[in-house]
This record gives structure tokens, sequence and C-alpha cells, in this order.
């Protein structure tokens, strides 16, 4: 039986998956408020929402993963360790909660026409003030992406994590997921208000490039493994023998099943052949018909199924390389 890692839960491995999500939802949501604001305004706001509601949640996972999960909020005390990756994420994630939830005030409908008249002055400076604080987040949302990856990367010992490719593949994975996220809303919200053409054209080839894109980091993540090229200094012995045979795990051994059938057909090809459709037959159409709404949220909750799948999977497939025994091999051989 292959030896699987069992020292992280599932609470880990949903929040690398919220997280990513949630920071790809909200880059997603900002562009199009960036290039649409009005006529977006509505699925934008309803994508924050659903964005900062992805990050509390994978957040509180994560802290009930602690043994002591009160001792888990002192990480918001730390200031003098920044080279740590756990206070880097730690304040990342507190900072894009915070401008994830102004900006979805100033985006969403009702919060927008509520603020303006409350505070009439505001008007003439609202813009200006949304374009800056939905850019921040965005910025943010980025940093919280990119230490979902980090943040494995940074476990000793682990040679299928301690690579590079690792934070690129689960960057590219958030923001495919948070597409796949503001296409779900923008569904069930079509009824009242359909995105402009020019907004679901924006969305479908974002949705190309990146699975195009991660197919690509996942490729090469795979084939590194395979030859066991993790470092330059950890080209040879247990840790390269370890890359081997976790990657073997994913393609070949006991969760390629789950490899083939939910991250590659389900996470790629499934929201690739939805976005073409999507590009070809829906964006010409003033108001897609309900077989494209289909067919968009099929691919949609594929890109989901697909990216929790990957981080699950890389988290069980994460065997702890044998250093000792592999250093004495060395003083042997």
């Amino acid at each position: 039986m292959e030896p699987m890692q069992t020292i992280w839960g599932w609470q880990p491995a949903l929040y690398l998956f919220l997280g990513g999500v949630g920071a790809g939802a909200f880059i997603a949501a900002g562009m199009l408020v960036l290039t649409d604001r009005e006529g977006s305004r509505s699925v934008a706001g309803a994508s924050m929402w659903a964005a900062l509601g992805c990050l509390g949640v994978g957040l509180l996972l994560l802290l009930s993963e602690l043994t002591n999960p009160v001792r888990g909020l002192l990480l918001w005390q730390s200031f003098s360790n920044g080279s740590s990756w756990m206070t880097f994420g730690a304040w990342a994630a507190l900072l894009a909660l915070v401008a994830f939830t102004v900006s979805a005030l100033l985006v969403t409908r009702t919060t927008h026409a509520f603020v303006l008249k409350r505070w009439p002055t505001f008007a003439a400076r609202e813009h200006a003030v949304c374009t800056v604080l939905v850019c921040a987040g965005m910025a943010l949302a980025t940093c919280v992406a990119v230490y979902t990856g980090m943040l494995l990367m940074s476990v000793p010992g682990v040679p299928l994590w301690n690579t590079l490719l690792l934070p690129c593949l689960f960057t590219v994975s958030a923001l495919d997921t948070g597409v796949a996220l503001v296409e779900v809303v923008s569904v069930v919200l079509a009824k009242r208000e359909e995105l402009e053409a020019r907004s679901r054209r924006l969305l479908k080839g974002s949705v190309v490039a990146l699975v195009v894109l991660e197919s690509a980091v996942l490729l090469l993540f795979v084939q590194t493994m395979l030859a066991g090229n993790v470092t330059s200094a950890w080209s040879l012995g247990s840790p390269a023998a370890t890359a081997t045979m976790s990657a073997q795990m994913l393609t070949t051994g006991s969760l390629a099943p789950f490899f083939w059938g939910l991250l590659v057909a389900c996470g790629l090809v499934v929201p690739l052949a939805a976005a073409l459709v999507g590009l070809v037959v829906g964006c010409k159409r003033e108001k897609p018909s309900a077989a494209v709404h289909v067919v968009a949220a099929v691919g949609a909750i594929g890109a989901l199924a697909g990216g929790c799948t990957l981080r699950f999977l890389v988290l069980l497939a994460g065997v702890h390389a044998d250093l000792v025994a592999d250093s004495v091999m060395r003083l042997f051989s």
C-alpha cells in the first residue's frame, strides 16, 4: 500500500482551496468593476461577498486544525518575524478581509446607494476611492493566492511541496477557480442583471487562458517530480526518490483516478470546452440562452471541483523524505 501524508487533515486542504477561490474571485470581480462598473455591479458585488465568505471560512478552518486555535490568533500580534510565511499570510489574509468588505460595500448596489444617501459629499470622490480600494484588494488577493502555495513549499522534508512550481500552480488555480465562482454568481443573477457581452468575453477568455496556463504548469510540475529534479542539492538520493514516488502516486497510483478524472477531466477539460462554447455562441448574443447558461454553470462547477481536488491530492501525495537514511547512505557510498 502506498504511503500517504496523514499529518495535515482535511481542514488545511479546504483552507488552501477556499483561500485561493476567495482571492481569485475578488480579482475577477475587481476586473469587472474596473472595466464595466455599472453594468456588472450586481454580479461583482455578490462575487466580492462570496470571496469574503470563502476567505473567512478558510481561515476558520485553518485555525481549527491547530491544537490550540486561540493561540493561533497570536499570529496577528507578530510584527518581529516578518520572514515567516505564516505571519505574512496571516496579515495578508486579515488585510484582504478588510479590503474585500469595504470594496463589497461600495460596489453592491444597495449598500452603495445607502452610503451615498447617508454621506452625499462622498459622491464626488466615490469613484476614485472605490477604484483604489478594489486595486488594493486585488493586490492583497494576489498575496493570499501566492501564500496558499508558499505555505506548503516552506514545509521542510516534503519534496513534492519543496518547489517554486507549487505556488505557481496554486496561484494559477486560484485565479481559475475564482473566475469560475464569478461565473456561477453571474448565472444565478442572470435574470436580475445580465453581464454585458464585453464582460462575458473577459470571463470566458480568462478561463481559456488560465486553463491553458494551469495545464502547462501542472504538466511541468508532474514531469519535474517524476524526474526527481526537486532542487539542485537534492538531485540524488531519498528526496528525489520520494518526489518520484509522490508523482507516480498521482499519475498511476492510488490517486490516479482522482487526478485524471476530477482534476484533469472535470477541472481542466470541461471548463475549457465550456468557455470555448461560450465564446463562440454565448458572447455573440446580447442575452445568452438558458442552454448557454447551463454550459457555463457546468464548466464553472467542474473548475471548482478540480481546484478542490488539486489541493487534496497535493496534500495526500506529500510524502516526507527519509533524510536521516539518505544521509547515512551518502556516508557509506
